[in-house]
């Protein structure tokens, strides 16, 4: 995507009426913006420091844009500083980034139901921001396809943990691995890691409570990582697995590394892909309205944080895992992920760490990585480039190949 060399406050393009006609047009050209806004009329006014426009839209059609408030008001109010718009412009940050507690700086005055009820008209209308008048982004290069013919018979069993009827997937012999999913998957988020990884290893892979195939506790979907730090210790032992290494994603990377501080040299290595021992970076309205409009909210935030190496069938598997969950339970998930903070327990960690992220991932930044590796003595950080927040999926090749190097090592 081509960048202004405008200064970080500087926001020319607020003046021009030329500028806001071309996000007009490139909001009316939009095929997903148009049918997501279809039954959402709304005059939504975007303010900076020192102006605004209103966007009004009817019938899935932006009418008119026009500097300043609308003299009948606005609907919804999108507030940012200049520095912030200039990010969204440049395309460095999005509706879901900037919306982020502690990670943007967009604020949403007025009808901010409504603004999330129809999340995805708002995600694309900032969007639009960021590409109107720029040339179309070149597609790729996309990362490797994933490897196939490698991998052992795959097979799926169940056991009981903890009165639960539980399931998990299983491929190869050897040191096991055993894969933790992110909050509101399941099994199948780890299906190139247990194809391409069991050449050398026994990988496991499980169903969380209430996810997948395992039954939900009868207390209902767990609201506490720790809850869910519980459950994976009882698999393990129901197992009897010894010295095995632990792979985590998003919230399954936030939990390795309390299973790991909890056990401090039990396991053979810890890869948090994803994770983080602080993420207080989920708003509450977000959580909320995930019981009304998950499935436009789980969309636009996955892909927003899907790297651009990403080809489209990847990224389209990820937003189609995410929505297969059900409300209630992501909601739960996302509840222990805003909550989580172990920062004074990890540093009682022995075992061998590698903190994994894709470098599009802003919901898990480098510097927010960087602070848990100071925080763990001999931790090791690896970035895999143009992968987002869900790199077994989007870019299973490298990232196999990082946890592969990584746990080897551990065996030498």
């Amino acid at each position: 995507m081509s960048k202004t060399t405008s200064g970080p406050g500087d926001l020319k393009e607020f003046e021009q009426d030329s500028w806001w006609e071309a996000v007009r047009a490139e909001l009316n050209a939009d095929t997903q913006w148009t049918e997501a806004a279809k039954y959402f009329p709304a005059r939504i006014e975007l303010r900076s420091d020192h102006t605004s426009w209103t966007v009004d839209t009817r019938d899935g059609r932006a009418i008119s844009v026009r500097p300043g408030p609308h003299p009948q008001g606005a609907d919804i109010t999108v507030v940012a500083p200049d520095e912030e718009w200039r990010r969204v412009i440049d395309g460095r940050t999005d509706w879901f980034e900037g919306t982020s507690p502690g990670l943007g700086r967009i604020t949403v005055e007025g009808d901010g139901i409504s603004a999330m009820r129809n999340v995805k008209a708002m995600w694309r209308l900032l969007g639009a921001l960021s590409t109107a008048g720029k040339p179309a982004a070149q597609p790729g290069p996309y990362s490797p396809d994933p490897e196939t013919g490698r991998h052992t018979a795959l097979t799926g069993r169940y056991i009981e943990v903890n009165g639960l009827r539980t399931y998990y997937e299983e491929a190869g012999e050897g040191v096991p691995i055993v894969c933790i999913h992110a909050a509101g998957q399941d099994t199948l988020m780890y299906r190139h890691v247990v194809e391409g990884l069991s050449d050398e290893f026994r990988v496991i892979s499980l169903d969380a409570p209430g996810h997948g195939k395992t039954l939900e506790p009868d207390e209902g979907a767990f609201r506490d990582i720790s809850d869910h730090a519980d459950f994976n210790e009882a698999f393990i032992d129901a197992l009897g697995l010894e010295n095995p290494a632990i792979v985590g994603c998003s919230m399954g990377g936030n939990m390795v590394l309390e299973l790991a501080s909890r056990r401090p040299d039990f396991y053979r290595a810890i890869i948090s892909a994803e994770g983080s021992d602080y993420t207080p970076t989920v708003s509450d309205t977000l959580l909320e309205m995930l019981l009304l409009n998950g499935a436009q909210i789980l969309e636009g935030w996955s892909r927003s944080m899907t790297g651009h190496r990403t080809p489209p069938d990847r990224a389209r598997e990820v937003v189609w895992q995410l929505r297969r969950v059900c409300p209630e339970v992501i909601a739960a998930d996302l509840t222990g992920y805003a909550g989580f903070d172990r920062r004074d327990q990890v540093g009682r960690i022995e075992s061998p760490v590698l903190l994994l992220r894709g470098d599009a991932d802003w919901l898990v930044p480098q510097e927010m990585v960087e602070q848990v590796a100071g925080r763990i003595p001999g931790s090791r950080i690896a970035v895999l480039e143009g992968t987002g927040h869900y790199p077994m999926i989007e870019n299973p090749v490298e990232f196999n190949r990082a946890v592969r190097d990584f746990v080897k090592e551990t065996l030498r």
